[in-house]
């Protein structure tokens, strides 16, 4: 009898055990920051992760894994929806037909200030006028990727007019101005830049100087041109159905080191980053840096209206949200 106990005890503290374990692997949060690890991107998203692992008190465990090997941009929100990952770092414009309202931030010639202009996105979010985009999806916090300029791998002939060359770009809309100026969009992975540009597979990219430092881009570049070619929004995120099963408190801890002040901090990061990027380019005499001139910025305005007046008409709602944005963005850079 004794013998009979003994083995229900351990039956029933063997099921304990592995109910423990599974609620634990539920609560373990996967997140790829797509960097190289120990990299300043993938120091910037540990700390967070400890933030929010002490807040969480075992609640939730947010576990970091940095590189490629679970997700790329091209499928990171993929792989968060089939649960593969449960935090991922998604940019909008790779996602297609998802969030056309929310590429807003990233319009050409829109703002200059991508502090304000990330603050400006989370407001237009918590609105309501972007429901529609996150049905399946919870953005954590977003993060405008650096102002866009045009960077060459040789010096080009003329800068206002692209004469062809092929520019590696990351959105529809900034496809469509590379078109207007002359030149042949080219869609690819960031991870594939490098190569393209050291092969000569592309003449250039259309890139904030937040990508140099962790794709290494000053190598393989020459000659930039520094004129507002608006930027690339992207976001971490989980699937709406994950984050919605998450126990209370962890779901707490994560609210309390996301949103508004999360993509303000991010921001920052991208900033330093990008300064940090481009000053030795900017000292290197086997670099040429040039900023636009009023009226070269003017010029290409003038040329980009009509690719924003399409862009607001074929979205449902789309005059709507830019405006609403145009607000939001002079009432965030105010500190309003």
């Amino acid at each position: 009898m004794r013998k009979t106990l003994f083995g229900g005890g351990c039956a029933v503290a063997l099921v304990i055990v592995a109910a423990s374990a599974a609620t634990a692997q539920e609560n373990k949060l996967i997140m790829t920051t797509l960097s190289p690890p120990q990299s300043p991107n993938s120091v910037f998203f540990n700390a967070w992760a400890t933030k929010v692992n002490d807040a969480a008190k075992g609640a939730i465990a947010v576990d970091v894994r940095d590189g490629i090997s679970l997700a790329t941009f091209g499928n990171t929100y993929d792989r968060t929806q089939n649960d593969v990952v449960q935090i991922g770092w998604v940019q909008h414009g790779l996602v297609a037909g998802k969030f056309p309202l929310s590429e807003v931030a990233g319009l050409p010639f829109l703002d200059d200030d991508i502090g304000a202009g990330g603050a400006a996105l989370w407001r237009l979010y918590k609105s309501g006028l972007l429901d529609a985009e996150y049905v399946e999806s919870v953005p954590l916090w977003y993060g405008l990727l650096g102002l866009q300029a045009l960077h060459w791998a040789k010096a080009p002939k003329s800068v206002d007019n692209l004469n062809g060359a092929k520019f590696r770009i990351n959105g529809r809309v900034v496809g469509q101005l590379i078109e207007v100026i002359g030149g042949t969009p080219i869609s690819m992975q960031s991870e594939d830049m490098y190569a393209a540009l050291q092969r000569g597979t592309i003449d250039g990219i259309v890139s904030s100087w937040a990508a140099f430092e962790p794709y290494k881009l000053q190598e393989v570049t020459t000659y930039h041109y520094e004129i507002p070619f608006g930027t690339t929004p992207s976001m971490f995120m989980m699937s709406k159905k994950k984050y919605e099963a998450l126990p209370a408190a962890g779901r707490a801890a994560l609210n309390a080191n996301t949103g508004e002040a999360m993509t303000r901090s991010f921001m920052a990061h991208i900033a330093a980053q990008a300064d940090r990027a481009r000053k030795p380019v900017s000292e290197s005499a086997s670099h040429q840096l040039i900023q636009a001139s009023p009226a070269q910025v003017a010029a290409q305005q003038a040329k980009a209206k009509p690719i924003f007046d399409q862009w607001a008409k074929e979205r449902a709602g789309g005059e709507k949200v830019l405006d609403e944005f145009k607000r939001l963005y002079a009432a965030a850079k105010t500190g309003s």
